[in-house]
């Protein structure tokens, strides 16, 4: 996947569509997208151990082979700084890494950053996840919680590829603009976009996109989880909650054709 540029977005108010807004197909192969044996090498047992995890989690689903390009979107917000310096947030970009290889057949996740506004991606893979969240993102200006700029980058990622879109999004609080960012979570349920928001901690707009009306979107494109000890949860637990409701999503979204 190309690297797209962390400029603000416009955060105009959006039409809502009841009808596909992108279409693409759902591609199924055997096996892991990445080989378990890259990843052993690459990126040692720890590594190793959440990718197995995680494709037992989608196993369990009926997941086998399903391929998606994963997304990570990570919020910078003040309110998340001991999350930062405590390595919990390193603990979940590895984890979402070990998911990723499972599904993303590039090895590679757009780590996307914001705070009060989008930060610059980071290409997280095998040869820089340790140590990445330190390195790349901590040197930036912590801010507000601008998560409606950094989904309009994603949907702009959409816009721009052939797969559907894994979103992982980790966050501990209200955005900066939730009316604005309601409406592009709506907006995105017309596209091949499942987001899988993590919550560091009890964050009730998150069940409240969770919970959206079927009458407000096309289908019911969120899932949100509630990370009670992100850190300390073992990869089994976390690559359990990253698979709930992707088998749903996927049903609903074939019938509605945003998968073909």
């Amino acid at each position: 996947m190309g690297l797209f540029s962390g400029k603000k977005q416009s955060t105009a108010v959006i039409n809502v569509s009841m009808s596909p807004s992108k279409s693409v197909k759902l591609i199924r192969q055997n096996g892991p997208a990445v080989s378990r044996e890259t990843v052993s090498n690459s990126g040692g047992v720890d590594l190793t151990k959440k990718f197995d995890k995680a494709g037992i989690s989608l196993s369990k689903r009926g997941l086998d082979g399903v391929r998606a390009q994963a997304v990570l979107v990570l919020d910078y917000s003040g309110s998340m700084s001991t999350d930062y310096s405590n390595g919990t947030v390193q603990t979940l970009v590895e984890r979402a890494l070990g998911f990723a290889l499972q599904i993303d057949a590039d090895g590679k996740i757009p780590v996307i950053p914001f705070a009060s506004s989008v930060l610059p991606i980071v290409e997280v893979t095998l040869a820089n996840y340790q140590g990445v969240v330190q390195r790349e993102v901590m040197k930036h200006q912590m801010g507000s919680t601008n998560l409606t700029d950094a989904l309009q980058l994603v949907k702009h990622m959409s816009d721009q590829s052939e797969e559907p879109i894994f979103c992982i999004v980790v966050t501990d609080g209200y955005p900066d603009n939730a009316r604005s960012c309601k409406q592009l979570v709506i907006q995105l349920a017309g596209y091949p976009v499942f987001i899988k928001f993590l919550g560091i901690r009890e964050v009730q707009f998150l069940h409240e996109l969770d919970d959206l009306p079927d009458t407000e979107r096309l289908l019911d494109n969120v899932d949100a989880q509630i990370l009670d000890n992100p850190a300390g949860m073992t990869d089994l637990a976390f690559a359990d909650a990253m698979t709930e409701e992707w088998d749903s999503w996927i049903q609903l979204a074939t019938r509605a054709g945003v998968l073909m």
